[in-house]
């Protein structure tokens, strides 16, 4: 999983680095696994997903999906508001203009040579590399999408740098995991987007530990 990489490879190797994402409060995001996601598992999980009642109807047990569920999964935040769908440059100051233009339509790989590259030398770089690797995040695991460069979606993270740890991280990934399921089904389409990762974490963790188990509160992430 590329999220394991930059972790790996370059924060966890860096003590400035590491601090910036442990002040943004994902340093959990370490402990995320080095592989991906099997076409088949995924593919069980999402067909026997119902929006409706947002449960996993599975032979092994049903199993809710729930916001906070996600929350502790990941040892994110789960309360709280999230951020708007999307930002436009209409209404916003010149210099928010500047950063606007500088990320929007940005590559993953962009993304992940500026997380390795940027220098922590001063507060502009600082906040590069936050906002550099906030869109990585949502690229990659958050809300991920086939597209290969950053939706416009993911935008809103990158002005409002100082209430990043204060938002609900758990719904924003829950709320586009929903949009994309039930848009995939619509289109009876055989893949989907949004962080199907999380159904998977969730649904074994439940059906092995079982809903009232001590186990299953343990604290945050289960991954």
């Amino acid at each position: 999983m590329s999220v394991n990489v930059i972790f790996n490879k370059c924060i966890n190797k860096d003590p400035q680095k590491m601090a910036i994402v442990e002040e943004l409060s994902f340093e959990s995001l370490q402990y995320l696994p080095n592989y991906y996601l099997k076409h088949k598992v995924l593919k069980q999980l999402f067909k026997h997903f119902n929006t409706i009642d947002n449960t996993i109807h599975a032979v092994a047990g049903e199993v809710e999906i729930t916001t906070e569920k996600i929350g502790k999964a990941f040892g994110l935040k789960y309360t709280g508001t999230t951020y708007p769908d999307k930002v436009t440059t209409k209404g916003l100051s010149e210099e928010d203009e500047r950063i606007f233009k500088f990320f929007q339509g940005k590559s993953q790989h962009a993304l992940k040579e500026l997380i390795f590259n940027t220098l922590i030398d001063s507060d502009a770089n600082r906040d590069k590399f936050k906002r550099s690797f906030l869109l990585y995040i949502k690229k990659c695991f958050f809300l991920p999408t086939s597209a290969p460069n950053v939706t416009p979606r993911a935008l809103p993270t990158i002005f409002d740098l100082q209430n990043t740890r204060k938002k609900n991280w758990a719904l924003h990934i829950h709320n586009f995991l929903l949009e994309e399921i039930e848009k995939a089904k619509e289109n009876n389409a055989s893949s989907v987007s949004g962080c199907c990762f999380a159904l998977m974490v969730i649904y074994f963790h439940e059906t092995h530990f079982g809903k009232n188990s001590q186990d299953a509160e343990a604290q945050p992430p289960w991954i």
